[in-house]
């Protein structure tokens, strides 16, 4: 059997146990998952030491490139590939930016999934290409999310808990400018006008 373990992260079950079949056909590789818990992540790599882990973006109430920057901190020697439904040049950039070996997509070639594996756990790297220059909207809450610092979705949480500017001000200590500015910004990026518009799209 061989020595190459691969931990597959993913709170989809059928999908990640679809993938966990078709490596198990097409490969010799021992395949481990498909895994969710922050808890069952650490522990397996622990007792398995996997020398790879496909790692899904949006995990449930996790976001998986800063998990993987953290796995890479605490495995060393740990190769990481995102694989994700969000062709979005940012988390790809992402993704480089934090050491991942690999970003590809959910919906890329089986062949290309292979040989992106083998081109990692011989070192290199597999990271797609985005196509063409306009980089796609998106459309779930954890894409718009993405959007926004950690300063504008605190104050979007404090707007869908329905406070008002100046409530979220005295909250923050900060000024009421500041949080004007802010909404107003908030507004501009995900393209909204109003309160009802956030809620129905982030849903914090």
């Amino acid at each position: 059997m061989s020595e190459i373990k691969i931990i597959i992260v993913d709170d989809h079950q059928l999908f990640g146990l679809g993938l966990k079949e078709l490596l198990l056909k097409q490969t010799d590789y021992q395949i481990i998952g498909p895994l969710k818990e922050l808890n069952e992540i650490n522990s397996t790599i622990q007792a398995q030491s996997p020398q790879l882990i496909l790692l899904d973006i949006n995990l449930a109430g996790i976001n998986g490139i800063d998990l993987g920057k953290k796995l890479k901190v605490d495995f060393l020697h740990l190769k990481i590939i995102m694989l994700t439904m969000y062709d979005h040049a940012a988390f790809l950039q992402n993704a480089k930016d934090v050491g991942m070996d690999g970003y590809l997509l959910k919906d890329c070639d089986f062949d290309e999934l292979l040989q992106g594996i083998s081109a990692v756990l011989q070192g290199g790297t597999c990271f797609m290409k985005i196509k063409g220059e306009k980089i796609p909207v998106l459309k779930d809450a954890f894409g718009y999310k993405h959007k926004l610092s950690e300063r504008e979705l605190e104050i979007t949480k404090e707007i869908c808990n329905g406070l008002n500017n100046n409530e979220i001000a005295e909250k923050l200590c900060l000024s009421f400018h500041t949080i004007k500015t802010h909404r107003k910004n908030i507004y501009t990026k995900l393209g909204i006008s109003h309160v009802t518009e956030l809620k129905d799209i982030l849903k914090p």
